[in-house]
């Protein structure tokens, strides 16, 4: 990678223009007490936690040593991850501590994940951030990396994991239920038949939100769930999964899932020769190009997790474990954004930069605080 200062100079700028938006309290749900991996549901904070607690998260001004951080990411293919990254990096600029970025390139490479979890684990950072691609299959990697003595910090997708150190992250759960909610309400008395479109099965994040979601509507008369339709979130998969459901289900009223599946649908419909408002689309988070059909009234309604503040958050969890700090005790062990839902009439309460950053900014993937690098061409 060769370094390129235009990512850091824009990360920067837009840190000052906020007013040091690092440093900016945010409401969260916080949970505090012991983790224990046993009492622990997917789609659901660990029964052995205290909470949810509605309280500000206040992050620390910088690190008391100068530390080497490792992220791992499921990949960088849409901008989500990107507004992932933007908190991340505007932490660790803050913070005044490195970190190294590297993504699996899609949720089916476990192996890959593993492989650069070994890589950061045998380079000696000091801690590793993980979004898994998994729910329960890196288990034994984050032990070997705890006992390593690595702390490992989970970001937005959950994970089992009974060593790990913390949790930046909503419930996917939540999420789906909310949209199941909006669904409900915006139906109203008439029939309609509803096809989801998870993500990939085996993420923990995507069983979550099709679990929240229908069981918001249970008992909703009127209300005809098909199959879900399964696959990676890449363009090409979401657009293939919605023919195939109008192929099989000619007679469909909604479309919910993904945000990649949000964000072609509008397209795809027209491909399809179904005219605007038949078909409604609701997305279970919110990426910018859903974000501008609902300016554009193409999709109705998405939860945001901000995704900014998830990886603030996660990097200033490492930096809190890092300096001496107590998960569950000093900090709460598990945090996550509270979650607002954005529709044609609620989006201007929540402008773009504040859930996804500077529009020009490039994802910074290897940061010294001496001397910055990033994946632009």
């Amino acid at each position: 990678m060769r370094c390129n200062w235009l990512g850091i100079f824009v990360l920067l700028a837009a840190f000052w223009l906020a007013g040091a938006s690092s440093a900016r309290a945010v409401m969260v749900d916080a949970f505090y007490g012991e983790y224990l991996a046993d009492a622990k549901a997917p789609g659901a904070p660990a029964a052995s936690l205290r909470g949810p607690i509605s309280e500000r998260w206040r992050y620390v001004e910088r690190a008391r040593g100068s530390y080497r951080i490792g992220v791992l990411f499921p990949h960088l293919k849409d901008a989500y991850w990107g507004a992932v990254d933007f908190g991340i990096a505007e932490r660790a600029v803050s913070g005044g501590v490195a970190f190294e970025l590297l993504e699996a390139g899609g949720y089916a490479n476990v192996a890959t994940q593993i492989q650069q979890l070994r890589r950061l684990r045998d380079q000696g950072v000091d801690g590793v951030i993980l979004a898994g691609v998994a729910y329960d299959t890196l288990d034994a990697e984050v032990a070997a990396t705890v006992v390593a003595n690595i702390p490992v910090v989970a970001v937005v997708n959950d994970i089992r994991a009974s060593e790990v150190q913390a949790k930046s992250m909503v419930s996917f759960y939540e999420m789906g239920a909310k949209v199941g909610e909006y669904l409900g309400a915006d139906m109203g008395a008439r029939a309609v038949n509803v096809a989801f479109f998870p993500g990939p099965k085996k993420s923990g994040w995507a069983p979550e939100s099709l679990a929240g979601f229908t069981d918001a509507l249970e008992g909703a008369p009127g209300i005809r769930l098909l199959a879900p339709f399964w696959g990676d979130t890449d363009e090409k998969t979401q657009r293939s999964l919605i023919r195939r459901a109008f192929h099989f289900y000619p007679q469909i009223d909604y479309l919910v899932g993904n945000a990649v599946m949000a964000q072609v649908a509008p397209s795809v419909l027209a491909e399809l020769g179904r005219s605007p408002g038949e078909v409604r689309i609701l997305s279970t988070y919110l990426v910018p190009q859903v974000y501008a059909h609902i300016q554009a009234g193409r999709v109705e309604a998405a939860p945001a997790d901000l995704n900014i503040d998830q990886g603030r958050i996660a990097m200033d969890m490492m930096i809190r474990l890092l300096d001496g700090q107590r998960p569950g005790v000093d900090f709460p062990f598990r945090a996550g954004p509270q979650i607002p839902i954005i529709t044609a009439e609620t989006i201007r309460e929540y402008p773009f930069e504040r859930l996804f950053g500077d529009r020009d900014f490039v994802p910074i993937i290897r940061y010294q605080p001496d001397a910055p690098e990033t994946d632009a061409p």
